[in-house]
């Protein structure tokens, strides 16, 4: 106060600035007395900003893992029905990245070999934990239920993909170079599917003999372990469909549809109890050309692979049955579909050629130390063999190990890290 008095009789201060002064200064301490006599009254505005961010926050969790919270418990043991050509590589890799990160025991096949176009049996294991249930299964295999229940616990979820029975014929037609059994040149790819429809006429007819159709005609139902042989002498081929599905349905707890993804991958997410860094993923195996026919040979290829349609429209209705039923299932997929960008942009830095014309990526200074980033871009049979060598500490398999894919340092320290955990833990 005393120096405010001295600034006010300075001689050469004009009168103007002393009463612009005054002001300012009164103005002031009248806001301090009331900042001081009841200091919530202004500070109400900023706290009432600060909570309705956080109420927004809080919402946007509540909505991202309102099946986490409310309605689902925590899946760790799965056996993934591994269909042909139908994002299901993508889907592999996601599961082997889960049990990965979690520490859980995986039924791994054994290399060379597998179980890719045979029955699952003892012999094509590993048996690794012989006094122990696995949690995961998700290699190709022809369906056998019973089988992997000798092997997991009883609360073991059975999962699968479909896709559209024209676009995966066309995928793996392309994939597996049928079409080179008909044509010499890729531009007569559409010429080369109605040769491969017209020389199997009889098919499904009077025979269940499908000429050059490996993984490519009907491969769902074959995934499934449909029998094409008593459905051709089937006196009712239409009920003996509908029974094949019925049982399905009694033992396949999640069917989900390649063309709806990201949708797909939420479901899945929401019912298991899962986190986006759980589900995050690029596509694996993407062609680099997509194949395309005439309308009319679509057309043929549908009626062509009657059993597959049949069972894709079935599935079709039953995923579109549970997503109407999921509230808040959308709002779930907008933020894992941002999530997802994110991460992406974070680990990788362009794309590249690879294996048979499809696409991978290169890793970013950021994802060359990232164990996630690493997962995402390994291709399912080489991520299986470093875990079979990292299990059983072999050196006969080869793994063509690739500077923005896995390689076994990072299997063994991620498992070192899981170690250590539960060695803590038991302290």
């Amino acid at each position: 106060y005393n120096e405010y008095k001295s600034y006010l009789r300075m001689p050469n201060l004009s009168l103007r600035c002393k009463k612009i002064t005054v002001l300012v200064i009164t103005f002031t301490c009248l806001v301090s007395y009331f900042v001081f006599k009841n200091p919530g009254t202004v500070l109400k505005r900023d706290v009432a900003t600060i909570a309705d961010k956080e109420k927004k926050a809080t919402h946007s969790r509540i909505v991202s893992d309102q099946h986490s919270s409310m309605k689902c418990k925590f899946v760790d043991a799965f056996a993934f029905v591994k269909t042909h050509k139908t994002g299901s590589s993508t889907m592999s890799n996601i599961l082997l990245r889960f049990t990965e990160v979690h520490g859980l025991n995986q039924l791994l096949a054994i290399y060379p070999g597998g179980t890719e176009y045979g029955q699952l049996e003892d012999r094509k294991y590993i048996d690794l934990h012989p006094k122990t249930e696995y949690n995961a299964f998700v290699m190709h295999a022809k369906y056998n239920p019973e089988f992997l229940r000798t092997k997991m616990p009883t609360r073991t979820r059975f999962i699968t993909f479909i896709r559209h029975p024209v676009s995966r014929y066309l995928s793996a037609f392309r994939f597996f170079n049928l079409y080179k059994n008909y044509v010499d040149s890729e531009a007569d790819f559409d010429h080369a599917v109605n040769m491969h429809i017209d020389a199997n006429s009889d098919y499904l007819r009077s025979t269940a003999y499908c000429s050059k159709c490996k993984n490519t005609v009907n491969s769902v139902a074959s995934d499934l372990g449909f029998d094409f042989s008593q459905y051709v002498t089937s006196q009712n081929k239409t009920r003996f469909i509908a029974d094949f599905l019925a049982e399905r349905d009694k033992e396949l707890d999640l069917v989900l549809i390649s063309e709806y993804y990201d949708l797909s991958l939420i479901l899945l997410k929401r019912r298991f109890c899962w986190t986006y860094d759980d589900i995050v993923y690029v596509k694996s195996l993407e062609s680099s050309k997509k194949p395309k026919v005439e309308d009319t040979t679509s057309d043929r290829l549908d009626k062509f692979q009657l059993v597959d349609s049949t069972i894709y429209n079935h599935y079709n209705k039953t995923f579109w049955d549970l997503v109407s039923k999921d509230d808040g299932i959308y709002d779930d997929l907008t933020l894992f579909r941002e999530h997802n960008s994110r991460t992406r942009q974070k680990c990788f830095n362009g794309k590249k050629l690879g294996m048979k014309g499809t696409y991978e990526y290169k890793l970013s200074d950021y994802g060359k130390s990232s164990f996630l980033c690493k997962a995402m871009n390994t291709r399912v049979l080489p991520f299986a063999r470093l875990l079979q060598i990292s299990d059983e500490g072999l050196e006969g398999i080869k793994v063509d190990e690739d500077e923005d894919t896995l390689n076994l340092s990072d299997v063994y320290e991620l498992r070192e890290k899981h170690q250590s955990n539960s060695r803590n833990t038991h302290l």
